[in-house]
């Protein structure tokens, strides 16, 4: 990201100077809203939109993300950082696909529930000739959410030819 800022400095300053500012935004976030249990899921989604607009900057395609919020998100709490890893894996994987749009993100809110969804476009031949060490990230984001919610989440992750999909519905408390 840092990088991209820079070289972006000669191209647009002015760009430069907002995505500077969205950076130290998310650090920020990172550093000080992370330490409490729960977070107003308001926080943590303009966590993740800011996430997304900082990652646009590696395409020029502005159709390459769909970042949609359904329903009320100012009175409901989430553990932090939960969404956010599917996000970071959709750009990690999907980043090098030009359709329109290559990722697209969802979330809906329903009275104590939230459904989160995130489908990505991936190159199924190089995700297949990774090392072994792939899948860490989502191992990981399991054994989270069984701890942070235990019997009150679904997770599914489906692949399909080119399409990753994960449908995450947290019940909350």
């Amino acid at each position: 990201t840092l990088n991209n800022i820079d070289v972006l400095i000669t191209k647009n300053a002015e760009k430069a100077s907002s995505y500077l500012n969205q950076l130290s935004d998310i650090m920020r976030f990172m550093l000080y809203e992370t330490k409490t249990e729960k977070i107003l899921l308001s926080k943590e989604l303009a966590y993740v939109q800011k996430y997304i607009e900082l990652q646009k900057i590696r395409t020029a395609n502005p159709d390459f993300v769909y970042f949609s919020v359904e329903g009320e998100t100012t009175y409901d709490y989430i553990a932090p950082m939960v969404l956010i890893p599917f996000v970071e894996n959709a750009f990690k994987h999907g980043t090098g696909l030009i359709r329109e749009p290559s990722i697209q993100i969802a979330l809906a809110t329903s009275p104590k529930k939230i459904h989160f969804r995130v489908q990505n476009r991936y190159n199924s031949d190089f995700i297949e000739a990774k090392d072994n060490n792939s899948g860490i990230g989502l191992a990981n984001v399991r054994r989270r959410l069984e701890l942070l919610y235990p019997e009150m989440h679904i997770l599914k992750i489906t692949k399909d030819k080119d399409i990753f999909v994960t449908d995450l519905e947290i019940t909350l408390k």
